[in-house]
This record gives C-alpha cells, structure tokens and sequence, in this order.
C-alpha cells in the first residue's frame, strides 16, 4: 500500500506540474502570434507610407514639368506681344496684357506653394541646434520691414532642435504676414516665447486690423486668404505650411484676435526633442 501510494502521489504531482506548464505554452504562443500580427501591421502600414510617398514624388513631377510648361508658353507669348504690339494696344488692350502677365505669375506662385507644401516632412534636414535669438533678427532682416513697422523681441528666446530651413519657414511667415497686413500708420509686431507646460510657447502679435473669429480655422486651410487678391498680393499658402511643419514636431498653432486690434498668432513646441512616430518617422512622411 505504501508503494502504490507514492506512486499515485507521484502521477498526481505530473498531473499538476503539466497543468501548470500547459497554460504557460498556451499564454507564450498567444504573445508570439500577438508580435506576429502586429510586425505584420507594421510592415503594412510602411508599405502604405511608402506608396504614398512615391505618389507624393510623381505629384510633385507631374506639377513641376507639366503644369508649368504651358504657363511658361503664354508668359513668354504675352510678352511677346507686349515687346512687339505694345504701341498698337490702346488702354484697355495693354490693361488685358497686365493682367495676363500677373494671373501667370500668380497660378505659378500657387503651384510653388503647392509643391512646398508637399515636401514638408517629405523632404527634410537633419535637425540641430539652433539658437532663436540668432535665427529670428536674421529672419527681420530678410524681410526687411518698412520705417513705420517695428518688429521687437520681446524677451530671451530658447535654443531649440530643428531643421534649420523649416524653423525659418515658420517665422518668416508668421512675421511677414503681420507686415503684409499692417494697416496702421505705426505697425507694431511682438516675438514673445514662454514656457509652458513642457512646451515653449510662442507668439507674433501686432498692432494690425485683426481677423473675425469665424475665419479663425479657414486662414490655416490651403489658399485661403481674406484680403482681396488686387489689394494684397498672397497665395494663401504660408499659415498652412507653418501649421504643418508646427504639428509635425508635436506642436499647434491658433490665433487670437480682435478686429481693429491687430492679432497673436501662438504656436507651440514641446521642450524635448520629439520625433515623429512609427512608420511617418521612417518614411520622412507626413501624410
């Protein structure tokens, strides 16, 4: 009896011993198919991004040779006829001519702005330190405001991680639409930047004639702009770059206003370095 019982107690404790291992398989095959479906999903969603970027190069071919092809033929014939017939068009004729010339290099900004916005996070620099207390006066100095428009910094600005040319970008967007806009005698345009929240916050306020809140979120969308174009001259393309180029580093952008009070245009950038996520990152994508 004593040798049957420790045989059964032995048969009992395999029992146990593979009721416990079973579950363990069962729970380590679940996570291997786990891991399996989602480098599966990955590699899809790379192969997504990837077609999309191939489409995004045959776009930006595609708008570069054949669109501008033809603008190029009737620039170059308006001209012509300009050079050649100038003296026999009366007012309205050379009128008609000016306009001609100026809807082709209008339709030709349009599609430089198109392509630049294509190539944001498409095509980019390699990110590096860059000190904004250099960049923005050198920005000023690009524009090259008028005497009565004054741009101030208005405090210490920080040292961030950036492609050079798209932090370039945002500023001097920014910065030049307040002096587009400026519609009083003495323009006064602010850089400010705070911490807040683990972001810098940034803003570019001016003295200007301000926006309506209801077109709050249309001035970010592709060629809106809400000043007559025979009044200013803009492609409404610049707000929607900087906003992109903004949010593909993990920030955002909005503006605050008052009409007859001139507007702060606010942005943000997390104060940590910040990349973009999963298959965006390794694509150079933003889609």
């Amino acid at each position: 009896m004593t040798s049957e019982l420790k045989d059964s107690c032995i048969n009992l404790e395999e029992k146990m011993q593979h009721s416990e291992v079973a579950p363990a398989n069962t729970k380590s095959q679940v996570k291997a198919a786990e891991h399996r479906r989602v480098e599966e999903r990955e590699a899809e969603l790379l192969a997504k991004v990837e077609k999309a970027n191939r489409e995004l190069k045959d776009f930006a071919y595609i708008v570069s040779h054949d669109l501008k092809a033809p603008l190029r033929g009737i620039k170059t014939l308006a001209s012509w006829l300009s050079a050649d017939y100038g003296d026999k068009f009366d007012e309205n004729g050379k009128e008609q001519i000016r306009l001609l010339l100026s809807r082709v290099e209008r339709m030709d900004k349009l599609i430089d702005g198109a392509l630049e916005y294509s190539r944001v996070g498409r095509v980019g620099e390699k990110p590096v330190q860059i000190d904004l207390n250099k960049l923005v006066p050198e920005v000023i100095g690009k524009i090259a405001p008028p005497e009565n428009i004054a741009i101030t910094i208005e405090n210490k600005l920080p040292t961030i991680e950036f492609e050079p040319t798209r932090i370039t970008q945002v500023f001097q967007n920014l910065l030049s639409n307040a002096v587009k806009y400026m519609d009083k005698p003495q323009g006064l345009i602010k850089v400010s930047c705070v911490e807040e929240d683990g972001f810098w916050k940034f803003g570019v306020t001016d003295n200007g004639s301000g926006i309506e809140e209801k077109h709050f979120e249309r001035i970010f969308q592709m060629f809106q702009t809400l000043a007559p174009r025979d009044k200013v001259e803009s492609i409404g393309v610049g707000l929607t770059i900087t906003k992109k180029i903004v949010e593909l580093y993990g920030g955002r952008i909005w503006v605050e206003s008052k009409v007859g009070q001139g507007c702060t245009f606010y942005f943000t950038l997390p104060k940590q370095e910040v990349g973009v996520e999963g298959a965006k990152l390794e694509a150079n994508i933003t889609c």
